[in-house]
């Protein structure tokens, strides 16, 4: 049990919430009762009762759903990932500490807007595309999309054992070595249909993160685009002066 007896009463009350989400007394994918419903069982305020809503969908317990309003994600809060990144040693930290359950796999491609926006060499590339989760935890953190380079695309039953990052693979098997990495940042909105496989709310704010892996060699041969909810996913870096 959570001792809330000293939390702010919005807080205490998210939290006895909270209890009852995780005791199973509200299933994932049902309905949660509404502001005034819990109003009336709780005997607490208007203003109450909408803070600890609000509270217990920061936390990725609730979201809201069109025509269907207030609806339980998930019985346990979601964990908010720090990504620290300051050099090349944190994009192999990340891809360690996380796995890929790839949903689509096959080869496509480049569109005219991605050839032009990320200097692309070729026009075919092997996508693969799916959802990637902490390791020990059930909760999604993002929807991953990876596309390689026909010419450097890995051995396929490497890329289902799931033990290395993709670029690495490349690297370890065509030879390469990574020059630079150019990374994106967009606020945006996650679609419904992918906002389902996260169990996330449709529409809500998301960021989306793009990556150019570029070679020795000057070619770009992977492109990732990693789309998290925002409340998932942060960034830490460090900017130094340079002597």
């Amino acid at each position: 049990m959570t001792d809330s007896r000293s939390l702010p009463r919005q807080e205490a009350f998210a939290a006895e919430l909270a209890e009852e989400i995780a005791a199973g007394k509200h299933p994932k994918g049902a309905r949660f009762p509404t502001e005034l419903e819990l109003q009336q069982r709780f005997q607490v305020g208007r203003h109450t009762a909408r803070e600890a809503l609000k509270i217990l969908t920061e936390q990725g317990l609730l979201g809201r759903r069109r025509k269907t309003g207030t609806i339980v994600l998930a019985l346990r809060p979601v964990e908010h990932y720090v990504h620290s990144l300051r050099n090349f040693r944190g994009l192999f930290d990340f891809a360690q500490s996380t796995r890929l359950d790839i949903h689509y796999e096959g080869f496509v491609s480049a569109s005219v807007k991605d050839q032009e926006e990320f200097a692309l060499p070729d026009k075919r590339w092997l996508r693969i595309a799916g959802v990637r989760s902490k390791n020990g935890d059930k909760v999604p953190l993002c929807w991953a999309e990876v596309t390689i380079s026909e010419r450097f695309a890995p051995d396929r039953e490497s890329i289902r054992q799931g033990t290395k990052a993709l670029y690495e693979l490349v690297m370890a098997q065509h030879g390469l070595r990574l020059e630079y990495v150019e990374q994106k940042i967009t606020a945006t909105h996650i679609p419904p249909q992918i906002a389902k496989v996260l169990q996330a709310e449709a529409n809500s704010s998301g960021l989306l993160v793009k990556r150019r892996y570029v070679a020795h060699t000057g070619l770009a041969f992977e492109i990732s685009h990693n789309l998290y909810p925002a409340d998932r996913y942060s960034i830490e870096s460090v900017i130094r002066q340079r002597a």
